[in-house]
């Protein structure tokens, strides 16, 4: 009689509904934004949930379990913690962020974005994965070594990728290529810059500088639409279109 019962309620049991996991998941990196050195220890927690996780030696957390839809998330660090900042999460997917952390600032200023593709990733986070992806490519000047080199404006560390800023009623940024002299593209936090003069930009506001020595990866070359009139930049086509190259500041 109890092995009859026993297989009564497996019989039971296989024929009710399997439990789908319907929970979302979120991993990501905090870095610095001084230097893109990973951060241990940095907390990242999703209070509606009462879930969290801390980065491990590499920068890297991992949460799951979470409920699906818009959720707040905070983080801290040394006994700081950033403003919420909200995400939708989907059920059976995984959020991808990234977390810039300004260590040596008290609320510390922080950059908290989903990740994307690194040729359209339009911010700080997107500057330190094309560092990882292009080295070699161009030359990625982080606010660590844009200190170390010493330049006390824009243009000095453009001349130290060959550029040379030539003013009359405005200055142009330009370098030789295959012996011609142009004009190099400028784009400011994404958009195409329209000053007069970029060096009007305090140096102590860039918080990173990309140098693109040929024509840029591909979805770099289109800026994000910009005022009527505003330049347009035009590679990702033959060698002689684009070829003078591009650059991107970041600013703070």
């Amino acid at each position: 009689m109890a092995a009859f019962a026993l297989l009564t309620t497996a019989v039971l049991a296989s024929a009710l509904p399997a439990q789908i996991d319907s929970t979302a998941r979120m991993r990501g990196r905090a870095s610095s934004s001084f230097n893109g050195l990973p951060i241990a220890g940095v907390m990242i927690s999703v209070p509606a949930a009462r879930r969290f996780a801390v980065t491990d030696s590499s920068g890297f957390f991992w949460l799951d379990g979470l409920p699906a839809g818009r959720q707040r998330i905070r983080v801290s660090y040394e006994g700081r913690e950033t403003e919420d900042v909200a995400f939708s999460l989907h059920g059976h997917r995984t959020l991808r962020i990234a977390v810039l952390l300004d260590v040596d600032a008290l609320d510390l200023h922080p950059v908290i974005v989903e990740a994307r593709s690194a040729n359209i990733w339009r911010d700080l986070a997107g500057f330190y994965e094309r560092r990882d992806l292009y080295t070699g490519f161009a030359r990625f000047f982080t606010r660590e070594e844009i200190k170390r080199v010493r330049a006390g404006r824009i243009s000095g560390v453009l001349t130290l990728e060959g550029i040379a800023t030539r003013c009359s009623q405005w200055c142009v940024p330009t370098r030789l290529s295959n012996g011609v002299l142009c004009a190099v593209p400028i784009n400011v936090d994404g958009m195409p810059f329209q000053e007069v003069n970029y060096d009007e930009i305090a140096i102590s506001d860039v918080a990173a500088v990309e140098i693109y020595r040929g024509v840029p990866p591909v979805g770099l070359d289109v800026p994000l639409p910009g005022p009527p009139g505003s330049s347009v930049w035009v590679g990702g086509g033959p060698p002689s279109v684009g070829s003078c190259g591009l650059v991107l500041i970041w600013t703070r």
